[in-house]
């Protein structure tokens, strides 16, 4: 479902939001839809599974319950060298 919202925005602020959407070649219109919908992305609330996964890691960490590595110990694991030339 679309909802169509009217907005009240000031001339100057309008024209400045014109001349950005001319330069990534946008209508005023997809443009502050563009902004609308990336907006949107940034503030959607997390999964429950994600929630759930960093609660518990969190959990772990409280309770000593991790182990970390130096990066040196990392890279080595991983087959990369730790030193630069």
């Amino acid at each position: 479902m679309k909802i169509q919202q009217e907005l009240h925005l000031e001339e100057d602020i309008v024209r400045t939001l014109e001349k950005e959407a001319k330069k990534q070649n946008l209508s005023l219109k997809n443009y502050l839809e563009n902004l609308a919908v990336q907006q949107a992305g940034r503030l959607e609330v997390l999964s429950k599974e994600y929630t759930y996964m960093m609660d518990n890691l969190l959990d772990r960490f409280d309770k000593n319950e991790i182990e970390f590595s130096s990066i040196n110990e990392a890279l080595n694991r991983n087959g990369i060298s730790g030193s630069s030339s």
